[in-house]
């Protein structure tokens, strides 16, 4: 892998790859490419994997011509707007996977990973996310490509499948410890699966990302309508105190027999990943958040504004999640006193973020029609 200078005031970012956390950026999109930005993170070690959203697609195409050549191609040649959306997103994650491919094979598959969803209506269809999923996957044909499956409806069950048939899967809406714990289960099972074909264990990879934004922005409205008097305290809080259980689930899951069992064969941790797709949030909103969730074998996806900030930022304090299980606990029962219970909150957001997936999928196939 071709190596830069290091950059400047990078501190922080050396601090972040010293406690095992890996960074990946957040509002990819075609323009990232055509003006180099991807090549330049990649090549300073600020970005080791990239989420393709649809709303940040349909923003590139209204505010760059990246997609003007493709665009055309395609209303001469596919009539149905789905496959023209689904042809874009995967010439982006081929695009981005060949940019990341030497960190993908530099760390052997640990990092160098292209997130892509699907079509979000077709959650409550399990075969349905399975077929879109796999013919994605193809169209891509890239070893490091990830497919999004929100972990509702029938969600869980497409990724199962999914993994069984060596499709890397990255579980999205999760929101809750009972919700992540399914998300290890579906893996650990998938993985089982793989292995019984006669496939060694490390030809499926997973992740699991919690979007703490968006927790702690639903949180911070019913606490702000609370008559608790210790509700101002808990202000900004949920995500972490969120944060801190599943962590403590994902150790609990890899110190289990049934675990070790499988890394026996070569199975990869399904790493978690916190994110916030809060468009808006700012740079430093992003960074403090980081600083509040740090601890081994974690992600962090951050908007390319937030990246170029953390090169400026002086450092962190170290591992923030691990050891604070207790504390979180303590959380929970303060949340209950103000009125808000975390996990029945949880099927709430999972809904609202299924919703946020739909809209921007709309706006993409608006944005394609209007090309």
């Amino acid at each position: 892998m071709t190596t830069r200078p290091r950059p400047k005031h990078s501190d922080a970012l050396y601090q972040l790859t010293a406690e095992g956390v890996g960074l990946w950026l957040d509002d990819y999109h075609r323009g990232r490419l055509t003006d180099g930005s991807l090549e330049r993170l990649v090549a300073d070690g600020l970005v080791g994997g990239v989420v393709s959203r649809p709303a940040a697609v349909a923003r590139a195409m209204s505010g760059t011509t990246a997609y003007r050549d493709q665009l055309n191609r395609l209303s001469s040649a596919t009539p149905s707007m789905e496959e023209r959306v689904y042809a874009l997103i995967a010439e982006d994650a081929r695009a981005a996977c060949t940019a990341l491919e030497p960190v993908f094979r530099a760390t052997q598959g640990m990092h160098g990973w292209v997130s892509l969803g699907i079509e979000p209506r077709l959650t409550a269809d399990a075969e349905a996310m399975l077929n879109h999923s796999r013919r994605l996957a193809e169209m891509v044909d890239r070893p490091n490509v990830l497919i999004r499956i929100p972990a509702v409806g029938r969600g869980l069950a497409a990724a199962g499948e999914l993994l069984a048939h060596r499709v890397g899967v990255h579980v999205t809406s999760v929101f809750s410890v009972q919700r992540y714990a399914e998300a290890v289960d579906t893996y650990f099972r998938g993985l089982e699966r793989v292995m019984a074909d006669g496939h060694a264990a490390s030809a499926v990879t997973s992740l699991v990302s919690l979007d703490i934004g968006h927790l702690d922005t639903s949180v911070n409205a019913l606490l702000d309508g609370s008559a608790d008097p210790c509700a101002a305290a808990l202000h900004g809080q949920a995500g972490v105190v969120t944060a801190r259980l599943v962590y403590r689930r994902y150790e609990e899951s890899l110190g289990c027999p049934h675990w070790r069992s499988l890394v026996a064969d070569g199975a990869r941790p399904q790493r978690l990943l916190w994110t916030s797709e809060n468009a808006r949030e700012s740079p430093r909103t992003a960074l403090d958040r980081v600083e509040r969730l740090i601890a081994w074998m974690t992600l962090h996806a951050l908007p390319q504004s937030a990246l170029e900030a953390l090169v400026r930022r002086e450092g962190f304090h170290g591992d923030t999640l691990s050891g604070e299980h207790g504390s979180a606990c303590r959380a929970l029962d303060a949340f209950e006193r103000a009125g808000i219970v975390l996990d029945s909150l949880a099927r709430d957001l999972e809904a609202a973020a299924v919703e946020r997936e739909r809209a921007a999928w709309d706006e993409l196939l608006t944005a394609v029609q209007a090309g």
